[in-house]
């Protein structure tokens, strides 16, 4: 019988990536560890924690340094494209540059043959020759999309433990175990606990200037504090009272203005998604569902444009909030097929 392929596990030291060891032991696997240093503000502290988790589990651990990647590729995109008026996803980024690009290259020479193993809940299936991203047992907890921009090619040597599991099979297992890290993991992990608007007023002041609300027809109504505190689809915290519900329906930050409008002014009838990743050809015509926003259900939609640089689609029913910025991810039934960032309706 063959032995079991080794496999590292990127280990964070939490719940889900411990998981992710106990479970690859039970299936016969050579299990090591690999945990990165991002250059976060507690990281010297979180570490050692990582090393002792590791020492009682009998596990071998190395620590790789992608300090200047994570600051190039994450940090600096994501101020970059909030200066630009966008609204990013740096799990999307790191997760493309960082965890499956940098840290699947870094095995690749240190550990050649080895898989890599992560605690995301999702799943991957084989179909007609290619590799797909699939939603995993528990699709509450799924974190297909902020995978969906990964290199298609790198599922080829990835597993994904957790797979199978929900939430609560996961936790059961890890009980009693010194975690490093006892906190669900934050969307963003950089901020630390800070505020978004504190992290952005630091490192993009520019964009805290006052400037000009104006209304879905271009007209000044009002003075806001800085275009980089509001979202599209923000309606608390405008300080504006017009008398009825208001959204921040745009953000321009090159002009510093923010244009308010109703909720029927939120709703498109279509996106634009640039640079997209293709899992597999789409087609002109084809009907397929599609994500505009983690955690949000997906909406029906057909394809009028497909190419290397540009995705375009008409959705079945108009949609809220088609933020600039966050992904675009179609899906064919439990499967992503494509993915991109959307650049406007």
């Amino acid at each position: 019988m063959p032995l079991s392929p080794t496999v590292t596990v990127a280990f964070s030291g939490g719940k889900d990536s411990t998981a992710a060891v106990l479970l690859l032991r039970e299936q016969g696997h050579d299990v090591r560890a690999m945990t990165m240093r991002l250059g976060l503000a507690g990281e010297d502290d979180k570490l050692p924690r990582v090393e002792t988790l590791a020492r009682v589990l009998e596990l071998p651990w190395d620590v790789v340094d992608v300090r200047d990647a994570f600051k190039k590729k994450v940090l600096e995109h994501f101020i970059q494209a909030y200066s630009r008026g966008l609204t990013p996803n740096p799990c999307v980024q790191c997760n493309r540059h960082i965890k499956f690009g940098l840290l699947l290259a870094a095995l690749g020479e240190n550990a050649p043959g080895s898989l890599l193993a992560t605690g995301h809940y999702a799943a991957k299936a084989r179909r007609d020759g290619r590799w797909f991203l699939q939603e995993p047992a528990d699709r509450r907890k799924s974190q297909l999309y902020f995978l969906a921009m990964i290199d298609p090619p790198a599922l080829e040597k990835v597993l994904f433990p957790l797979a199978a599991l929900t939430v609560g099979e996961v936790r059961a297992r890890v009980v009693g175990l010194p975690l490093a890290n006892m906190e669900e993991s934050q969307d963003i992990c950089f901020l630390q606990g800070e505020g978004l608007a504190a992290f952005l007023q630091r490192h993009a002041p520019d964009g805290f200037a006052p400037g000009n609300f104006l209304d879905a027809n271009g007209k000044n109504i009002g003075r806001h504090n800085g275009a980089l505190h509001f979202t599209v689809g923000q309606r608390r915290g405008t300080g504006h009272a017009a008398g009825r519900r208001l959204y921040v329906v745009a953000r321009d930050a090159a002009a510093n203005t923010v244009t308010l409008g109703d909720e029927d002014d939120l709703r498109t009838g279509s996106l634009a998604a640039a640079l997209p990743v293709y899992w597999r050809p789409l087609h002109v015509g084809e009907e397929l569902a599609v994500k505009v926003r983690y955690g949000l259900h997906a909406h029906a939609a057909t394809i009028t444009e497909t190419g290397g640089k540009r995705i375009r689609a008409i959705f079945k029913n108009p949609v809220r909030a088609v933020t600039p910025g966050q992904l675009a991810v179609f899906y064919d039934g439990d499967m992503i097929v494509a993915a991109g960032e959307i650049t406007g309706a």
